[in-house]
């Protein structure tokens, strides 16, 4: 559904794609801009560049978006990056080249011999890379949902009950995923093999009682002493399992994990 948010973003997309097609059509060229606005030729070209533009940067924002999903974790930014350069960069360039290829070809031209490479590839490199920063701080630092550190008060007497119920049932306290196999410690600190996934598991626990804080581990609410803020919009949660397991939320669980927590 469009909503009035992404009516915006689309219509930046379209203007962004319609000023950068107007500086590729004007380069190199000795007539000014009004000259230009009388002549067809200057509006067909600006079509085209513009369909390429647009393509470029809609292209860009898909892979930013499923990186953006994929890489969601503490530690995945050298990752995140380094994607983002392969597909964003890298793939987005080859598809500018075959794009401005095709328009050639349409043209009857020959793109080899027409100084695409000396006098424009070089901007159109540049335009791919902003592009790509764009949505890398857009992800990094826009999309993010905002975490307030407002202090949440946890009933010791209500965790206690809670853990002894746990213990009673033989509940797991920690579910994480390592090494392509799933483990479960238990309120004991006792380590064994989990014969589900992460997403299985949540299919069939109590989700009164456990959080997934991100792909890869899930918590029992009486395993939690606390938690703090560590790092850019992650949670780092202090628990009461003889553990070494570290667990830090991921930036979106973070918020949905307090509020998950609070209730």
């Amino acid at each position: 559904m469009l909503t009035r948010k992404r009516i915006y973003h689309l219509l930046i997309r379209v203007f962004v794609a319609l000023l950068a097609s107007h500086f590729v059509v004007v380069h190199g060229t000795k007539k000014s801009w009004l000259e230009l606005f009388n002549k067809g030729y200057y509006y067909a070209s600006l079509f085209y560049s513009m369909l390429i533009a647009y393509l470029l940067i809609e292209y860009i924002y898909m892979v930013s978006r499923i990186i953006n999903k994929v890489f969601d974790e503490h530690g995945s930014a050298a990752k995140r990056l380094k994607y983002q350069f392969i597909f964003g960069f890298f793939f987005a360039s080859v598809n500018a080249f075959l794009l401005a290829m095709i328009l050639f070809w349409i043209k009857d031209e020959n793109i080899f011999t027409s100084g695409y490479f000396k006098n424009l590839f070089v901007y159109i490199l540049l335009f791919i890379f902003t592009i790509n920063v764009v949505y890398l701080l857009y992800y990094e630092y826009v999309k993010v949902p905002k975490i307030r550190y407002q202090m949440i008060e946890i009933d010791p007497a209500m965790m206690g009950s809670l853990r002894s119920s746990a213990l009673e049932a033989n509940l797991p306290a920690i579910i994480y995923h390592e090494n392509k196999i799933c483990f479960a410690v238990d309120f004991n600190g006792v380590k064994t093999i989990w014969p589900h996934t992460i997403a299985e598991s949540m299919g069939f626990l109590n989700p009164a009682d456990y959080f997934q804080i991100n792909r890869k581990d899930i918590v029992h609410r009486a395993a939690i002493v606390s938690f703090s803020s560590y790092q850019l919009r992650f949670l780092k949660i202090a628990h009461c399992i003889p553990s070494a397991k570290e667990l830090i939320t991921s930036r979106r669980k973070s918020v949905i994990f307090k509020e998950w927590l609070s209730g």
